[in-house]
């Protein structure tokens, strides 16, 4: 009889010595998620070695990275909204103060050939907010997945040489040339006939306005490569030449708003390809590779 009551005794120490530990371990989980709601990183720990409390520690610890992933996503959210207003209400500014300034300067000018050129400037200014206006509601349309694109089989050797055609007073202009090496003229890729136009004219465009020197155009089976020597190859850095209105590096300012080759990689990865950029000595080129029907992916291109 005694034994069992000295039994029954230790148990019942031991049970609420146990219980005294949820207790105590309880009142820490308390204080630590009340430390984590005034904005300490610190996750949850227990001292107490029970399986079901260490579970449910990782539980929470769960919840907690979930909840901190989308406030810092948020966050990042709301820094790229007011830094793409920044962008916008710059990129929209900038040709009309221009524009305005050539107006006031048209309307003090005695000289009729003054006047002419000066409103030419403001009919360049215009249709530079135009571009930017068309570029900022395409990529709009196409991040909302309101663009359906048909992709079927194409040569791409003479649409290249069609929208290169587009461009040929500009190349006449800068006194450059671009030098195309194209060892299969059938290649066929998979593509929006119109998108992939867009696709090569932002690529040529950018040449045009950042780049000097030949425009080079490779065909490697199945990729294509422009490439053209730049005049600040320190400022670009690849990783970000992407971006939406990225603009510390030569190949993302003028009146386009930085967003052509951000265009052109939304539309090559509707398309099924990928576009790239990387930068060698002085020379930045893009690569852009392409999705192949079916028919022919175990062919050579």
């Amino acid at each position: 009889m005694i034994y069992g009551m000295v039994i029954l005794a230790l148990l019942l120490l031991l049970t609420g010595f146990r219980l005294y530990l949820y207790k105590r371990q309880i009142g820490e989980l308390g204080k630590q998620l009340e430390r984590l709601s005034q904005g300490s990183n610190q996750r949850l720990t227990c001292f107490l070695r029970d399986r079901k409390l260490l579970s449910l520690c990782s539980l929470l610890n769960g919840f907690i990275d979930a909840q901190q992933q989308t406030v810092l996503e948020a966050e990042e959210a709301k820094k790229e909204l007011k830094y793409t207003m920044a962008s916008i209400s710059h990129d929209i500014r900038t040709p009309l103060t221009g524009a305005s300034g050539y107006v006031q300067m048209a309307q003090i000018a005695r000289d009729s050939q003054k006047q002419k050129e000066y409103l030419q400037i403001v009919r360049d200014k215009l249709k530079d907010l135009e571009q930017l206006l068309e570029e900022l509601f395409l990529y709009t349309r196409l991040t909302g997945e309101q663009i359906k694109l048909d992709c079927q089989p194409l040569q791409l050797f003479p649409l290249l040489c069609q929208v290169l055609a587009g461009f040929y007073q500009q190349f006449e202009a800068q006194t450059r040339t671009p030098c195309l090496d194209f060892p299969r003229e059938e290649m066929t890729v998979l593509a929006d006939v119109l998108q992939m136009k867009r696709v090569l004219g932002n690529l040529i465009s950018n040449s045009l306005a950042h780049g000097q020197g030949p425009l080079y155009i490779v065909q490697k089976e199945n990729q294509l490569l422009f490439s053209n020597q730049v005049r600040e190859p320190d400022t670009i850095r690849p990783e970000q030449l992407f971006a939406r209105f990225y603009r510390e590096d030569t190949a993302r300012k003028g009146p386009h708003a930085g967003l052509g080759l951000s265009i052109a990689k939304e539309l090559m990865e509707r398309m099924g390809g990928t576009i790239e950029g990387k930068i060698e000595g002085d020379v930045l080129t893009f690569i852009l590779t392409f999705s192949v029907p079916k028919e022919i992916q175990n062919s050579k291109i």
